[in-house]
C-alpha cells in the first residue's frame, strides 16, 4: 500500500520542485506585511463579526523566593481576538442543492462542507494523503500539525485494478461512516444516471472491497463488445488516490436510487428514475443537523451546519466539530459562507470582509493594493502548476493551415503585453519552453538538455522574424496588409466568452499586435453557452481561433488525442466516429484539420521547412509518425522508462516544430487574507504547498492551518 504518497510520474518525472522552483520563491520573497510583525497601528473587529477584541488578562500573582511576581500571560492564556473565519461562494441559500446530477448545478460551497480527500503540492502537481505534517510555527500551541484527508492510501495491480484506502475516521456529520461504501453506491448511481444500464458493452468497475478500501479497474472485456483496456503503470498510479470531484452523497439518498435503477426492465424506466434523481433538490435544511428535515444526506467536513438557525440571506455559519481529527489543529470555531457572486463578491473582498480569498495582489489586477483594507495583505504567491491559457487554432481556417503564418502570428504578437493586459502586472508569467506543457510538467519530465535544445518562439512581438515566415508561406504586403498567394487579405476570427474578462482583454491585445503589423482579427465575445457549443466538434467547431485555457496535473493528459471541447489536447478527435471526443488511428486528420500522419524532425529543435509548407510538409532528417498511435502508446503498459521517455520527446518535437496551437502563459496565484486578526504561515512555509481543487484557501481553513490571532497588531503593507 502507497500511503501518503508524494512521488513524481512514472516515465521519467522527479519528485522534487523543478529547478527553477518556478516563481514562487521569488515571489514569496516580495509577499509583505505577515501577520505577527510588530506594529502600533491598531484596528477593529473584522466587519460582519461581533466587535468582542480581548485585551489581555493577568494571570494573578505568584510568590518565588519570598517576592511577588506577576506572570506574563501566553496567547493561549487568552482567547483569539475573533472565532469566525468568512469565505464566499456563488451561491443563495434558496437554490442550493447538493445534488451533483441536477441540471444546473448549484453545488457551489458543498466542498467547503467535506473531507478533503487529498492534497495537491501546488509547485509538484504530486499528492499526498492522510497523515501529512506540515510546520506550523506560526501558532502558539502547535510547532506541527497532522491533516487528516479521507485517502490514506492506495496500491495499484497493474495492468488493469487499483486500490483506495479510506480514513475509518471519517464520518458524516449524523455519525454514519462516510466509507468506500457510500463511495461506490454514489458512484453507482451515476453509472446508471449517464445511460449504462443498457450499453453492453458498458460495466460498473468499482466494488468495496472493505468498508474502507475501494477496488477499481479499467474494463478487462469480461462482456460482450467490451474491449479489454490494460493501462501502463504510472496512469493508473494517477487514478488512485485522487477523488476530486463531488463528494458523495449519503446513502440513504443513493441507495434507493440504485435499487430503482437495478429493477428498471426498460429505457423509459430507466429515464423515469434519472428525471426524478435530477429534480430530487437536497437542500442546506436536508444536511443540518437540526431545524431542518433530519435526512442528514451529506457533510462530511470539520465545519458543520448545525442548524438552519445558522442560515440567512447574508451568510451561513458553520461550527467546528470537536471530534473531527482535524478540529484540534485550530483555533477557528466557526466558518462563514457568505452568498455572493460578481460584483458583490469583489465588494465584500474590497470591503475586507472576508478573511481569505484566492488571488494575486499586483498592480494591473483586480484586487491591487489600492482598493484593499492595510488589513486585507497577500501573504503568498506561486507559479500554478496546472493552470495557464493557450490561443487555440482551428486548421480547417485556410490561413492556420499553413504552417508559417502559424508561426509568424506567434512572432507578431507580445506575448508578455498580452498577459499583463489580461491578468495584471505579475498575474501570469510567460512560458519558457514549447512543448505544449506548462513549464512544471516540461521540467519535471525531460532534462535541461533537451529543453535547450528545443526551437523557443519570441516572448515579445518579432515583427523582423514574422515577417520572414510570412514571405516563406508565400504571403506578400500590399499597402500595410498582407495578402495570401491568391491576393486575397489575411485576417481571422477571434472569439472570447465574455464571462472571462481577463481573456477579453488578452484578445484585444493580439488584435491590435496583428493589426499594427497588417494582419486582421475580426475579434468578437461571445457568452458562455455560445461560445461552448462553437468550440464543440458535435457543434461543428464553429470558430477560427480563441482564446482558451490549458492546465492538467499530468503530462499524459496534454498528450492526448480528447476532442471535447472543454480539454484541448496535442491531438483533437475523430471527425469520423459518432463519439468525436477520440481520434482513431486510421483517421487522417482530427476535428481540427490537423493530419494524424506527419513527419516529425529527428532532432529537437529542428526548425526547417519547405516554403509554402502545408498542413504536411516533407521534412529532411524527419520520422513519419502516426499522432494517434504515439499518444495511444503512453498509455499502453510495457514501456520501460526510456520507451517512455522517447514518446514524450516525440510529442515534445512534434509540438514544437508545427505550433498547432499557441500555450503562452501559465498564472501566477497567490492568496490574500485578513492579517489582523489571523497569523498566516511565512510565505515560502510548506504549509502553504497544498491545494484541493483549484485554490489553497480550504485547505487552510479545513486542514486548521488557519489561526485566529491573539492580539490585533500588524505590519502595514508596503507602498505600491
Amino acid at each position: 500500500m502507497v500511503a501518503n504518497h508524494e512521488g513524481g510520474e512514472a516515465g521519467g518525472e522527479s519528485s522534487g520542485v523543478s529547478r527553477r522552483r518556478y516563481a514562487q520563491v521569488i515571489a514569496g520573497l516580495g509577499a509583505a506585511g505577515l501577520a505577527g510583525c510588530p506594529s502600533e497601528s491598531g484596528s477593529t473587529a473584522t466587519p460582519g463579526s461581533n466587535d468582542d477584541t480581548v485585551e489581555p488578562t493577568s494571570t494573578g500573582d505568584t510568590e518565588t523566593d519570598g517576592s511577588t511576581e506577576t506572570a506574563a500571560p501566553t496567547a493561549t492564556d487568552r482567547e483569539p481576538v475573533v472565532d469566525t473565519i468568512a469565505y464566499a461562494h456563488a451561491n443563495s441559500p434558496d437554490v442550493f442543492d447538493w445534488n451533483p446530477w441536477t441540471p444546473q448545478d448549484n453545488t457551489a460551497g458543498d466542498l467547503w462542507m467535506s473531507d478533503l480527500h487529498g492534497l495537491r503540492n501546488v509547485h509538484t502537481t504530486n499528492l499526498t494523503y492522510s497523515g501529512t505534517t506540515v510546520p506550523t510555527p506560526h501558532k502558539p500551541d502547535h510547532e506541527e500539525i497532522e491533516i487528516m484527508t479521507w485517502i490514506e492510501g492506495w496500491e495499484v495491480d497493474a495492468p488493469f485494478d487499483w486500490y483506495d484506502h479510506h480514513d475509518d475516521r471519517s464520518a458524516y456529520w449524523s455519525g454514519d461512516p462516510h466509507d468506500a461504501v457510500a463511495r461506490e453506491k454514489h458512484n453507482h448511481v451515476n453509472f446508471f444516471q449517464a445511460g449504462n444500464k443498457f450499453t453492453e458493452s458498458a460495466t460498473f468497475n468499482q466494488r468495496a472491497e472493505e468498508q474502507w478500501t475501494l477496488h477499481q479497474w479499467t474494463d478487462k472485456g469480461s462482456v460482450p463488445e467490451q474491449e479489454p483496456d490494460p493501462t501502463a503503470r504510472n496512469i493508473l498510479e494517477t487514478y488512485a488516490g485522487p477523488v476530486d470531484g463531488d463528494p458523495p452523497l449519503h446513502p440513504s439518498f443513493t441507495e434507493p436510487y440504485l435499487e430503482r435503477y437495478r429493477d428498471a426492465g426498460s429505457r423509459d424506466q430507466v429515464t423515469s428514475v434519472t428525471d426524478e434523481l435530477k429534480s430530487d433538490r437536497v437542500s442546506l435544511d436536508r444536511i443540518a443537523l437540526e431545524g431542518g428535515t433530519d435526512e442528514y444526506l451529506a457533510g462530511t467536513g470539520p465545519y458543520r451546519l448545525e442548524s438552519m438557525d445558522d442560515v440567512g440571506s447574508e451568510r451561513m455559519v458553520l461550527h467546528l466539530d470537536p471530534e473531527h481529527p482535524n478540529a484540534g489543529n485550530t483555533n477557528v470555531e466557526k466558518l462563514a459562507i457568505y452568498w455572493a457572486e460578481g460584483s458583490r463578491a469583489q465588494t465584500l473582498k474590497t470591503e475586507g470582509v472576508l478573511d481569505v480569498n484566492v488571488g494575486d495582489v499586483s498592480p494591473g489586477a483586480a484586487l491591487n493594493r489600492e482598493v484593499l483594507p492595510d488589513y486585507m495583505q497577500e501573504f503568498t504567491r506561486w507559479l500554478r502548476a496546472t493552470g495557464g491559457d493557450m490561443w487555440k487554432f482551428n486548421w480547417n481556417n485556410p490561413h492556420l493551415r499553413n504552417l508559417w503564418v502559424r508561426r509568424a502570428l506567434v512572432e507578431a504578437v507580445d506575448w508578455n503585453a498580452v498577459s499583463q493586459n489580461g491578468w495584471g502586472e505579475g498575474g501570469a508569467q510567460p512560458l519558457a519552453h514549447d512543448t505544449f506543457l506548462l513549464d512544471a510538467q516540461s521540467e519535471a519530465i525531460f532534462s535541461e538538455e533537451f529543453l535547450d535544445q528545443l526551437h523557443t518562439y519570441s516572448r515579445e512581438s518579432n515583427t523582423e522574424n514574422a515577417d520572414q515566415y510570412m514571405r516563406r508561406a508565400g504571403y506578400s504586403r500590399q499597402g500595410g496588409q498582407w495578402v495570401d498567394p491568391s491576393g486575397n487579405p489575411a485576417e481571422i476570427d477571434l472569439f472570447a466568452t465574455s464571462t472571462i474578462t481577463e481573456h477579453v482583454q488578452a484578445a484585444q491585445t493580439i488584435r491590435a499586435n496583428l493589426a499594427n503589423w497588417g494582419f486582421g482579427v475580426n475579434l468578437s465575445t461571445q457568452g458562455w453557452s455560445t461560445w461552448s457549443n462553437n468550440l464543440d466538434p458535435n457543434s461543428g467547431l464553429n470558430y477560427e481561433s480563441s482564446l482558451f485555457w490549458h492546465g492538467d496535473p499530468y503530462v499524459f493528459q496534454y498528450y492526448h488525442d480528447v476532442g471535447a471541447w472543454w480539454d484541448e489536447t496535442l491531438v483533437a478527435g475523430s471527425p469520423t466516429a459518432p463519439d468525436p471526443f477520440e481520434a482513431k488511428p486510421e483517421d487522417t486528420v482530427d476535428t481540427q484539420g490537423k493530419p494524424i500522419v506527419q513527419d516529425v524532425p529527428n532532432e529537437p529543435g529542428a526548425f526547417e521547412a519547405p516554403d509554402e509548407a502545408g498542413k504536411a510538409p516533407e521534412l529532411d532528417d524527419a520520422t513519419e509518425v502516426n499522432l494517434v498511435e504515439t499518444v495511444n502508446r503512453i498509455r499502453q503498459p510495457g514501456n520501460s522508462e526510456a520507451e517512455l521517455q522517447e514518446i514524450y520527446r516525440t510529442c515534445a518535437k512534434y509540438y514544437n516544430f508545427y505550433v498547432p496551437h499557441f500555450p503562452f502563459h501559465q498564472y501566477m496565484q497567490g492568496s490574500f487574507g485578513n492579517v489582523r486578526d489571523f497569523d498566516w504561515p511565512d510565505s515560502a512555509a510548506r504549509a502553504f504547498d497544498y491545494e484541493r481543487s483549484f485554490g489553497i484557501e480550504d485547505v487552510l481553513v479545513l486542514g486548521g492551518i488557519a489561526q485566529a490571532s491573539y492580539d490585533t497588531e500588524f505590519e502595514p503593507p508596503e507602498e505600491g
